[in-house]
């Protein structure tokens, strides 16, 4: 074969593969400019970036680098609204502007609320029970200096008296790789969760006794070596007294018959969080993983508890249908039986839809948390004109989401207690509920669930469960 035959099949060939192999155009990022922001630092909004100025990205990766970034600057929740978008230079199509405008919010916030000390609003709604209330006064100041910082002081009375200090999210680089938080609280309590009967915490209420006074002191170290992922290490100082009658209610209360404690909890946590809005999220996955201490310094009290969540979201393509599974799981170990560290379903984060009014105490658990949601509402943004005069309220998004879901769960508990019957039994409800999303944060919900137990009957108001999420503290 010549040749120049030879090289002309060649080339014939290689402009046949071009096509199939797609051309890949790479765009530079000249600059990025922000607007709106008239408190935040322009640095605070750049570190959360996936890209930088000088980056050059593939023309078709474009659309997803900018969907991170602006679902990263959603997560910092310090803006109602975020809008990211591209500038190409007319002189040269390959370079392009990043112009990120948002709007701020209302970021020092009076604290006067009105607690009510019961598990949830649904359990006060119950009883009605005026006593239980407490009354929070302070200030909270969530991005202090334009840092991101949150800053609390607070003082509250009534149920429970106290005050608190907080000093959160102060970053030591500008990177945005390191952190720390310090807090500080003292707490007087008359009113106290002594141990479980019914599978409801048995609160006491001694008049003029103070069952217990404490004050802790927290300090948190963060590293982030990227956006997306967390190392988080806590230490905490717990100095506790304790009145004689909670130990002669429950002797196993909290692991000693000492009424003076001092001890320390040493706590690390790993996180991924691949969500796309942390307050409601709807597509992404989420790891999370930690190892809890506690010891007294006299080591008669020692308690590890190992902890897994996992959590996965999915939009259904080209519907208004969302999956969701959430587990989560702990195990522990300890030298003696306290009832403070046997907290298993139902406290903290660790909830099933349908056990809002009661508890699983337990050395160890698991729960699966599933749901299938529709959009009802796609969200809308309004401007309440009448508001005009504080701008950082008067402009609102609202959505809402029916949703179908089935929880599962188990907690096992190795001290024979009778007056429980949750512990060590496969848990189950299912139910259907209405969840309205809307600024700050806010996750306004009703759910109407069905338990195994179906203590009240298949139809009953007492299946409503009312909830209000919003940030914590």
């Amino acid at each position: 074969m010549k040749p120049t035959l030879l090289r002309g099949l060649l080339l014939a060939a290689c402009l046949m593969i071009i096509p199939l192999a797609g051309w890949s155009r790479n765009i530079r990022i000249d600059a990025i400019e922000v607007t709106g922001n008239q408190i935040t630092k322009d640095f605070i909004i750049l570190r959360e970036l996936p890209f930088s100025t000088g980056d050059t990205i593939a023309e078709e990766g474009l659309e997803e680098q900018l969907r991170l970034a602006r679902e990263n600057l959603n997560n910092l929740l310090l803006f109602n609204f975020v809008e990211i978008s591209r500038l190409q230079s007319v002189d040269d199509p390959s370079l392009i502007t990043i112009i990120i405008q948002v709007e701020e919010r209302w970021y020092i916030w009076p604290l006067i609320e009105v607690k009510l000390e019961e598990r949830n609003l649904s359990t006060w709604l119950q009883n009605w029970d005026f006593t239980k209330i407490t009354i929070e006064a302070g200030a909270r100041i969530d991005n202090f200096l334009g840092l991101k910082h949150k800053l609390v002081i607070a003082a509250h009375g009534g149920y429970q008296w106290g005050v608190f200090l907080g000093y959160r999210d102060i970053s030591l680089d500008k990177e945005g790789k390191h952190f720390m938080s310090v807090d500080l609280q003292g707490n007087v309590s008359r009113n106290l969760d002594i141990y479980t009967g019914e599978d409801k915490p048995a609160r006491f209420n001694m008049p003029g006794v103070i069952l217990e006074k404490s004050v802790d002191t927290r300090i948190n170290y963060t590293y982030r070596p990227d956006i997306r992922t967390m190392h988080n290490i806590s230490l905490m100082h717990e100095f506790t007294m304790l009145a004689d009658t909670v130990l002669k209610i429950n002797p196993h209360y909290w692991g000693n018959d000492q009424l003076r404690r001092n001890a320390f909890r040493l706590n690390y946590r790993y996180r991924l969080d691949q969500r796309d809005y942390h307050p409601y999220p709807l597509n992404g996955y989420f790891l999370q993983a930690g190892l809890n201490t506690y010891i007294t310094t006299d080591a008669t009290v020692r308690y590890a508890q190992l902890t897994l969540g996992l959590q996965y979201f999915k939009q259904i393509p080209g519907s208004r249908w969302y999956l969701s599974t959430v587990f989560s799981g702990g195990y522990s170990l300890s030298n003696t039986q306290a009832y403070i560290l046997e907290r298993a379903i139902g406290y903290d984060n660790n909830m099933m839809r349908g056990y809002e009014y009661t508890v699983a105490d337990g050395q160890s658990y698991a729960i699966s948390n599933n749901t299938v949601k529709f959009n009802l509402l796609k969200k809308r943004t309004f401007t309440l004109n009448w508001l005009s005069f504080l701008p950082k309220f008067n402009k609102i998004h609202i959505s809402i989401y029916a949703n179908a879901h089935f929880d599962m769960g188990y907690a096992h508990n190795k001290w024979d207690y009778e007056l429980n019957s949750l512990g060590n039994q496969f848990l189950y409800a299912g139910g259907l509920g209405l969840d309205l999303v809307t600024y700050y944060d806010m996750v306004i919900g009703i759910d109407y669930s069905v338990n195994k137990q179906n203590h009240h009957g298949m139809f009953s108001w007492k299946n409503f469960f009312f909830s209000i999420k919003v940030p914590f503290i």
